[in-house]
């Protein structure tokens, strides 16, 4: 009967260990519930054209598009969050003088950084809050969309041009 009983215990508890657990997947499922990924249109146009005007004016003298676009963008993003990009923009630029920006200008450029690696914009901003960035999960560009680039017109090998 005391072996009997052993066993009852124990059964009971794993049995308790595991509902214990389940409030815990529950609560993880839910959290994964709530991310959203960059490619289901996080920002809005209009933030990204802000996010551009903060670029000109604050970035482009020290940093070509080209570092935050493509391969470089994927290796040192994709599987991260949104806050993640914000964060490094926000505590290490200007360079002159991190952090100087207004938060919503930090949040603009990184909604302009997406546009530019041609992530589609959707109705609603890419919120401000720390929190809410870290649930905007980075994944891959999307596909088969060519990565928005200024495009320089160079004159054709044999036109000369005339003054």
């Amino acid at each position: 009967m005391m072996a009997f009983t052993r066993i009852n215990r124990l059964i009971l508890s794993i049995g308790l260990i595991a509902a214990a657990g389940l409030p815990v997947s529950a609560q993880d499922s839910a959290a994964a519930a709530a991310e959203r990924k960059v490619t289901s249109g996080v920002f809005s146009a209009k933030q990204a054209e802000r996010g551009e005007a903060s670029y000109r004016t604050s970035c482009q003298s020290c940093h070509a598009k080209t570092e935050y676009t493509g391969d470089k963008f994927k290796v040192a993003w994709v599987s991260k969050t949104a806050f993640d990009v914000f964060n490094q923009i926000r505590t290490e630029m200007p360079e002159d003088n991190p952090g100087s920006l207004e938060r919503q200008q930090y949040v603009d450029l990184v909604a302009y950084i997406f546009s530019l690696n041609a992530y589609p914009a959707g109705e609603t901003e890419l919120p401000g809050d720390d929190d809410e960035l870290k649930k905007v999960r980075i994944d891959n560009p999307p596909a088969g969309l060519a990565v928005r680039a200024t495009v320089r017109p160079t004159a054709h090998p044999r036109v000369t041009f005339r003054k």
